[in-house]
């Protein structure tokens, strides 16, 4: 498993050294003086890639394992950072680092960021890069945590290094089909190449509106495409792992969709009924509901109309509903999950079931579902420790000043990585404060990473190692 955990995080700091020296050798053939600042990040993340070796030569262990984790995700902050020193005297370091945490954990805040892509176009391509590199690490890990925590008795797939190695030449070919379909339809390759990122990685910041489609790029044939492409990234592991194993898993999915079944007429009735409800046509419904449901936040250009907005707004426990939710385990948008949430439902009418009887038939359903306790206990770990955090950060906004409502929009966005999306359907304004912006990069974070709920249920585990 060292071998393994060493070959992934190399790959990771390498692939994205390679992305920086390719955009610092643009910039240096267009006579762009920013060359010099991504040949630095570039340099850097070599730099740790190799000194990766040297730091993880110790005989694997559980709990270093979830420090390495963690401390990668911090390393990849520093690394996205350096190129937005540029902007050192128009933006203070605390903001450039939130900007950072943001792109690479693909959640979305960007401040008043997006202003500056028109001066600085190379800034603007750096943000799409750190958005597709944080939603491949974001499956990448989660693979590793799967491998080590969910897969050591059932034993679906084996993962080795050429099965990392299928799956990096996976997801940048599924990048660049996605980024080949756009430019098709938009005949636009720098937005084609944003918006590709945006949507693979679930992330936020497509162009100079932030998370808001142009007029132009936000027609309704465009709608259909960007759906239909979000609605592939909420699948990209699921797919991968089928690929791998057509016989086993085929049958795994089956049930998976089975006990989701529930949830999704659930959400399905709750589409129909926002639909009903606005101004918004079909299209623009969809796009809206994948959106969040993907937590990507990205909106259409209808919802700069204030009357429209005004009618979104009491949709609030719709939409906070979708984003805790989330989509399928494996990808990289926020929330608990789909396949998760779903485990819910059968324990409750385990429950019932045991009520009704009155004799022991506890995990009957759990096991026929294709699930079993420690899923369920995983599931419970995550919502303890979401809703602990999410106290928390509350009373820490109020205490820098938002109101009780806006503190927990603001906390519930950065925990599912919806970012900017929920808070302006919620009328709800990011306050520039370092204090904000620390309590925020540690809920990013978390939302991220997953390994916190795995953390928990393995408590024992970790601490007899």
């Amino acid at each position: 498993m060292n071998n393994l955990l060493l070959f992934t995080l190399q790959a990771t700091f390498y692939i994205y050294g390679a992305m920086g020296l390719v955009l610092s050798l643009k910039c240096l053939i267009y006579d762009d003086s920013s060359h010099n600042v991504f040949f630095i990040s570039s340099a850097l993340s070599f730099i740790i890639g190799y000194f990766l070796h040297f730091m993880l030569q110790n005989t694997f262990k559980l709990r270093y394992f979830l420090k390495i984790i963690f401390f990668s995700w911090i390393l990849l902050i520093l690394v996205s950072s350096i190129p937005f020193l540029s902007l050192i005297q128009e933006l203070n370091l605390s903001s450039i680092l939130f900007i950072s945490t943001s792109l690479i954990t693909t959640s979305g805040f960007t401040l008043n960021f997006p202003t500056y892509f028109q001066k600085y176009e190379a800034l603007f391509i750096w943000s799409s890069i750190i958005q597709l590199m944080g939603g491949f690490f974001s499956i990448i890990s989660f693979i590793l945590i799967f491998h080590i925590f969910l897969n050591t008795q059932n034993k679906l797939i084996v993962f080795n290094k050429k099965i990392i190695i299928k799956f990096i030449i996976y997801y940048f070919l599924l990048y660049t089909v996605f980024f080949l379909i756009l430019n098709f339809s938009l005949n636009d390759i720098l937005n084609s190449f944003v918006m590709a990122s945006a949507i693979i990685s679930t992330g936020g910041l497509i162009g100079n509106n932030g998370n808001i489609l142009g007029f132009y790029f936000s027609n309704n044939i465009f709608l259909i495409i960007y759906s239909f492409l979000l609605t592939i990234s909420a699948l990209i592991l699921p797919l991968f792992l089928y690929l791998q194993n057509k016989k086993i898993l085929k049958n795994y999915y089956i049930k998976i969709f089975k006990r989701s079944f529930f949830l999704i007429i659930i959400l399905s009735f709750l589409f129909l009924f926002f639909t009903s409800n606005n101004f918004l046509n079909i299209f623009e419904n969809i796009f809206l509901f994948i959106s969040f449901i993907t937590t990507s936040g990205i909106l259409p250009n209808k919802l700069n109309n204030e009357l429209i907005l005004q009618q979104i707004n009491p949709f609030f426990f719709i939409f906070l509903l979708i984003i805790i939710i989330g989509s399928f385990s494996g990808s990289s948008s926020g929330g608990l999950k789909l396949d998760k949430v779903s485990i819910l439902f059968i324990k409750i009418k385990d429950e019932l079931n045991k009520l009704a009887f009155r004799h022991k038939v506890f995990g009957v359903d759990l096991i026929k579902k294709g699930s079993d306790q420690k899923e369920l206990n995983n599931l419970y770990a995550l919502i303890a420790f979401g809703i602990l955090i999410v106290i928390c950060s509350i009373l820490s906004l109020c205490i820098a000043g938002y109101s009780v409502f806006e503190a927990y929009t603001v906390s519930i966005a950065a925990l599912t990585n919806t970012g900017e999306g929920f808070l302006y359907i919620n009328n709800v304004i990011l306050n520039e404060n370092s204090n904000i912006f620390l309590i925020l990069n540690f809920l990013m974070i978390c939302g991220r990473f997953e390994i916190i709920g795995y953390l928990l249920i393995f408590q024992k585990i970790i601490l007899k190692n």
